[in-house]
């Protein structure tokens, strides 16, 4: 079958993509790594690929799927799955395009932008006291080997479902230091938790405001706490 359009999906992002892809009048394909990015699409008159897909499971899904086009609407931090479709979609010669999300201005002057990971935990050790993460599972144990006593420090908040539970067990968080919780989050919800853990600092990503971070930094401003904020990819020095 021919498809107007392959969306690469799973954020709120694509929701909007897709829904302009059909008013349009485009048949579209959204391609999603989990169950749970399908069930959210399920409204649509589309149809949907479900799985994790390398270079090559991309490739042979355009294969199989002849298209006008990829959008790329995929986190903005998967920064592998952007490398991987681009590729795929130059390997057939499919125009590509990538869906970003707005980026904000965030009035705070107790921000500290960091480029990545790696420089975020340098700056957490020149921080005394707890630190709430909130940058998800999949860094988790980046900060817990690379942080000063990360398991007395480090509190870190992460989607209730057993997946993330069980990647901050693997980390080494003890379970008291957890906490599943599901968006959207209010500045009451952020400020309850750094007072709950006595953050002296709440790291995110720029995930923008689909991300919260214009809450988040509402939180930290009103608590008085300096907040890391970790770049995105490609992203220049602010």
């Amino acid at each position: 079958m021919y498809y107007d359009s392959v969306v690469i999906a799973g954020t709120s992002e694509s929701r909007q993509v897709i829904e302009e892809e059909l008013k349009a009048g485009h048949k579209v394909l959204a391609c999603v790594a989990t169950d749970l990015g399908a069930q959210m699409l399920e409204e649509y008159a589309i149809d949907i690929h479900t799985g994790r897909l390398d270079e090559e499971g991309f490739y042979a899904l355009f294969s199989e799927n002849p298209c006008g086009e990829v959008i790329d609407a995929s986190h903005p931090f998967a920064r592998i799955v952007t490398e991987t479709v681009k590729k795929a979609a130059a390997r057939h010669r499919i125009p590509y395009r990538r869906y970003e999300r707005s980026q904000l201005v965030y009035d705070y002057d107790q921000i500290i932008y960091v480029a990545d990971v790696g420089e975020a935990v340098e700056k957490l050790n020149g921080i005394a006291g707890s630190i709430l993460l909130t940058t998800g599972v999949n860094t988790a144990g980046t900060y817990a080997e690379g942080v000063k006593d990360a398991k007395d420090r480090v509190y870190i908040r992460v989607l209730d479902n057993e997946a993330s539970y069980e990647g901050c067990r693997k980390a080494g968080y003890p379970a008291d230091h957890v906490f599943g919780e599901m968006p959207p989050y209010t500045v009451e919800d952020n400020l309850r938790l750094i007072r709950q853990t006595d953050a002296r600092v709440l790291v995110s990503k720029d995930s923008g405001k689909t991300g919260g971070v214009d809450i988040k930094v509402a939180a930290c401003k009103e608590a008085g706490i300096p907040m890391i904020i970790i770049k995105r990819p490609g992203q220049e020095k602010l």
